[in-house]
């Protein structure tokens, strides 16, 4: 089995949002799983998940390849596939039936929806892309980074080094005249955060991919380089990133794939919308 990894490090320019579904008080805590750590047992480790990279490089992707090929979604079906996958439904007379001819035509048209994947009434178009978690190098993780990252002073300090809160306010912008005793409704957030400096373990990987899903790949990586943001409050200033990615592929032939097949891009994507 053909598998391409590209991996490298991402370091955090302004403070990482990414939060979990915990809460200390009102405050808005990072995303963290419980990690086996050698000599210290069993410890709560916080990190960028998989998913919400994966997410962000997605929207990227789909909107640079709908805007190369001029083509805009008519509906909400071709645009929830496009963006977030699609989901699995059932087609009346079609329970079972998977038609692989539809499948290999989306496939070789659109390398994005290759990479990603994604569901088409009953067809579930597998992707051939796994977008790994952003583990921060620290002391408790290094031992599952490769050596070649571990030199860095970061991977020696305890991860709590790394994180901080954050604050952001909502002030109210009704002037309007109050009562003596009416409050004016502003509000203060505090938030768990990774701070700026904070260096992440990243990989790609690829299963079989041909030349040009690894081209697209490539593409992807640069828009990411274009626009470095993930997590929340990037539009007030979180979430800027600076990416390091080794061995990153040749975006040159998905580009001009693009150029030239604009137009069987657009009647393959014509199709999908008439599907759903």
């Amino acid at each position: 089995m053909k598998v391409v990894a590209v991996e490298g490090t991402v370091t955090a320019v302004s403070p990482i949002f990414h939060g979990g579904d915990e809460k200390t008080g009102s405050t808005p805590v990072l995303r963290a799983v419980t990690c086996y750590v050698e000599g210290r047992g069993l410890m709560p480790i916080p990190y960028v998940s998989g998913n919400s990279v994966r997410g962000r490089l997605r929207r990227l992707a789909v909107r640079d390849m709908l805007d190369a090929v001029g083509y805009e979604p008519n509906s909400a079906g071709l645009h929830h596939m496009l963006y977030s996958g699609g989901m699995l439904e059932s087609t009346k007379g079609q329970e079972g039936v998977i038609d692989l001819e539809f499948r290999r035509r989306v496939r070789d048209a659109l390398p994005v929806v290759a990479l990603f994947g994604c569901s088409v009434g009953n067809q579930m178009i597998p992707s051939c892309l796994t977008v790994e978690h952003l583990w921060p190098i620290c002391e408790e993780t290094a031992p599952q980074v490769p050596a070649r990252f571990r030199a860095d002073a970061r991977a020696s300090m305890p991860v709590r080094a790394f994180t901080d809160q954050a604050f952001k306010t909502r002030r109210d912008e009704l002037r309007a005249t109050r009562r003596e005793d009416e409050h004016a409704v502003q509000m203060k957030v505090n938030y768990e955060c990774f701070i700026p400096g904070t260096l992440f373990y990243h990989r790609f990987v690829l299963t079989q991919p041909n030349a040009l899903e690894l081209a697209a790949l490539g593409h992807i990586i640069e828009l990411w380089a274009e626009s470095p943001t993930i997590g929340g409050h990037s539009a007030s200033g979180d979430g800027r990133l600076k990416l390091e990615y080794e061995s990153v592929p040749d975006a040159s032939l998905y580009k001009a794939y693009l150029r030239a097949s604009a137009a069987e891009v657009r009647a393959v994507l014509a199709d999908l919308e008439a599907r759903l």
